[in-house]
């Protein structure tokens, strides 16, 4: 039975959101403790973001590889207990509220350093997994020398490195990967100590029945490891510079757009070789968690492309996407399309063809029921049963944020159609909303941990109009209470979700 042909309760949390000792959450016991408490509150979903590191503007969708797995999520307690780290090597309890991506380089790189060289220098039990991992995963070498390029310039951008290595020019690469073999080695299996860890994490949740939606983002970051290694791909100049680059236009969170910098695919050299890259990228993504959404999903039928030195994204043209040969090439390699369409924002009939007609569930959000207009799709009572609903996704405002910025009218408007007094106190107002949820005829509910914690836009996740303070957000401590569990479990089984 697929996960659509069923109704199921998710829950929006990110690892690096979890509480625990670390700095950032880790992929360690607070992450099983977290697959033992969804059994318990009735889910059987956990959405998760990208599981790349975080980049540019502390952001996941931001990273310098599409492929190979964050680092700071890597559990340091976990590596002791395999007998890479020594006890000093673990981190003081954590104590702050939010992470610190600016430290984590400082406060974690030294620990997985001195565990990949014990891994690499010892007789350690993971050694021949580890060379089996890189012989299995073709990006790991040239994603390694990358990481270990972006060190020895001082972080720099690959785009401002000496051109023998912008260009890659073979003898370079060659001289260079002789010159860094030991930063590489450690990258190499600081890459594979990510995938052992979530590994056995996946395996524990698959086991307690808990499906991993997984998310992939429509573009990569020009300052990456994929941009670097395919740039014949990509919309570029012969220095490397964006031509064109990506946004959206004027739309809900911003009145000029959005300009999100990444570089533009040049499909018609994707096409030529069967889209080999985009076909890895999701293979690997597959692999790692259960069913992919695919985010800003209208870009496969049309893009916004906006000149590289635009100053923002109002200058911006559509352009025709790869559409159905594209997803024609998907189904072959992936049978089964475990694939959701994120399918929010500016549509049209060829963006919605393009998802019905090859059956793709896409997503409803309840906060964007409201604007006066009676055939609406993200009201309830017009949610399809093939689709995802939400009372907000990471991008939004959260429930008490939301309900906190409506006017009186729009509260009674809220209030009037999901039957609740528009006085009641914020945590009814929140409740009511996920109910509503968890009643609609969609397959699949899916409420961020902060909504179930009626937390205000304090804990929001990210603001897509801003670039600073983002993705930052960690579950208090006592988060993940029985009482929590039980209340949505209730739910979940007043609505058949369990």
């Amino acid at each position: 039975m697929g996960l659509f042909d069923r109704r199921v309760t998710g829950v929006l949390l990110h690892p690096s959101s979890l509480f625990s000792r670390e700095p950032i959450g880790t992929l360690g016991d607070e992450a099983f403790r977290l697959v033992d408490w969804l059994g318990r509150a009735g889910a059987t979903v956990w959405q998760i973001l990208p599981l790349t590191m975080n980049g540019q503007y502390d952001s996941p969708y931001f990273s310098y590889s599409a492929f190979a797995g964050n680092p700071w999520l890597i559990d340091q307690q976990r590596l002791h207990d395999a007998g890479l780290l020594d006890e000093p090597d673990l981190l003081p309890a954590a104590t702050d509220a939010a992470v610190p991506f600016d430290r984590l380089r400082h406060l974690k790189l030294p620990a997985l350093r001195r565990a990949a060289r014990t891994l690499l220098d010892g007789e350690h039990p993971w050694r021949a997994d580890l060379e089996r991992f890189r012989l299995e995963q073709e990006w790991v070498d040239d994603t390694a020398h990358f990481f270990a390029l972006k060190e020895h310039y001082d972080d720099a951008a690959w785009f401002d490195w000496p051109e023998s290595l912008r260009r890659r020019d073979p003898a370079a690469l060659v001289d260079s990967e002789a010159r860094l073999a030991g930063k590489i080695d450690e990258w190499r299996a600081i890459f594979f100590l990510f995938d052992v860890q979530w590994s056995e994490l996946r395996r524990y949740a698959a086991a307690a029945g808990i499906t991993v939606l997984g998310d992939l983002p429509i573009y990569v970051s020009h300052d990456s490891a994929d941009v670097w290694r395919h740039q014949e791909q990509f919309h570029l100049d012969a220095g490397g510079q964006l031509v064109v680059q990506s946004g959206v236009p004027p739309d809900y969170f911003s009145e000029t757009g959005q300009l999100w910098g990444n570089p533009l695919y040049r499909w018609d050299v994707m096409a030529q070789d069967g889209y080999r890259w985009w076909v890895a990228r999701l293979r690997r993504c597959v692999d790692l968690t259960d069913i992919v959404r695919i985010d800003h999903f209208r870009a496969l039928s049309a893009y916004w492309e906006v000149p590289g030195d635009a100053a923002d994204a109002r200058a911006g043209r559509w352009v025709t996407g790869p559409g159905q040969d594209f997803i024609d090439r998907l189904r072959t390699a992936f049978p089964t399309m475990p694939f959701v369409a994120e399918d929010l924002g500016t549509l049209d009939d060829a963006v919605l063809a393009l998802r019905d007609d090859n059956d793709l569930p896409g997503m409803r959000i309840l906060q964007f029921g409201f604007d006066g207009t009676p055939d609406n799709p993200h009201l309830p009572h017009r949610f399809p049963q093939r689709c995802l609903a939400y009372t907000g996704t990471h991008d939004n405002q959260t429930l008490a944020g939301w309900w906190a910025g409506l006017d009186d009218a729009d509260r009674a408007d809220v209030a009037r159609y999901y039957q609740f007094d528009p006085s009641a106190d914020v945590g009814r107002v929140a409740w009511s909303l996920i109910e509503a949820a968890l009643g609609s005829r969609a397959a699949v509910a899916v409420v961020p941990l902060q909504d179930l914690l009626v937390l205000d836009d304090r804990a929001r996740m990210n603001d897509p109009s801003v670039f600073v303070h983002n993705w930052c957000w960690r579950a208090p401590p006592d988060g993940l209470s029985d009482e929590l569990a039980a209340s949505l479990r209730r739910l979940g089984e007043a609505y058949g979700r369990c």
